[in-house]
């Protein structure tokens, strides 16, 4: 549906919660502690992007693009949630990879028949338009930065439904198998790559090219390092899984090298996806 005009999004638009922040707003992190809070950071993003509870779904779908990547992007979608109970009133919590703690976001969100959310305002709790009563709830993504994700969990009684986002994202794709580079810190200096679509269990060659000289360390899986400061291989080798992807983290020293591009290669039996990305910029 990026087609659709933005005169036909009038409606929900009235609903619209925009999931954005001002650039000016990213923190500029020190990179020491960004060095020791680098796993942390990592496990974080990895429990977003975790599957919900047993018989629960969340789909997000796109109604709406416009706009250049990197620079005016305004990205829209609405969220589907199934296997909750009827009458499950969620509020949401969102983490920006620029804030220390996460922030609040909607509150008194209900679901439809089809599980999109929407705002009934039909009881006490219930958000609500003073258009119409069941709006649909549009989340909006304004400005968002090159792989940055935005990240929400929904809370409703004993659930916590996490869900990741990322509407201008940075993907590389090769007879159906893709990479994607996830920004984990403000200007990128902590990068997760993504492999999807690899045979299972099989052996995947990962190439990393800038100069080497500001890389800190490469981390294949959740914690196994396979390079650091003193070695300046750009070669490794990561295992799939059972389901064919694969996982690393890149960490640059931007006190060394300020900005950079980084390219990945991953070459696998059948596939050979490839990407770059900006580091050290908003």
């Amino acid at each position: 549906m990026r087609d659709m005009k933005p005169s036909a999004l009038i409606p929900s638009l009235l609903l619209a919660f925009a999931c954005s922040y001002s650039h000016a707003q990213l923190a500029n992190m020190n990179f020491s502690d960004l060095a020791v809070r680098a796993p942390e950071l990592i496990r974080l993003q990895s429990q977003f992007e975790q599957m919900p509870p047993l018989g629960v779904t969340i789909e997000s779908k796109e109604i709406f693009r416009k706009g250049t990547s990197g620079k005016d992007l305004d990205v829209r979608y609405n969220i589907y949630v199934r296997g909750v109970p009827p009458d499950s009133l969620f509020r949401q919590i969102q983490w920006p990879v620029d804030r220390e703690k996460p922030i609040p976001g909607f509150v008194g969100i209900t679901l439809n028949n089809d599980g999109l959310m929407i705002c009934a305002g039909r009881v006490s709790g219930q958000c609500h338009s003073s258009a119409r009563l069941d709006a649909p709830i549009t989340f909006a993504m304004q400005k968002p930065l090159k792989g940055e994700p935005r990240r929400s969990v929904f809370i409703t009684q004993n659930l916590r439904i996490p869900i990741s986002i990322i509407p201008d994202p940075i993907q590389g794709e090769d007879r159906g198998c893709r990479l994607s580079a996830i920004r984990l810190s403000a200007k990128f200096e902590l990068a997760m790559i993504e492999g999807f679509g690899f045979p299972p269990n099989s052996d995947i060659r990962i190439h990393m090219s800038d100069d080497g000289s500001a890389r800190l360390a490469v981390t294949i899986g959740s914690d196994h390092p396979v390079a650091s400061a003193t070695d300046t291989s750009d070669n490794f080798v990561a295992k799939a899984d059972g389901k064919g992807t694969i996982q690393m983290t890149s960490l640059k020293n931007t006190g060394k090298n300020p900005t950079g591009t980084e390219t990945v290669e991953a070459t696998g039996p059948a596939c050979s996806p490839k990407l770059s990305y900006e580091w050290g910029v908003f």
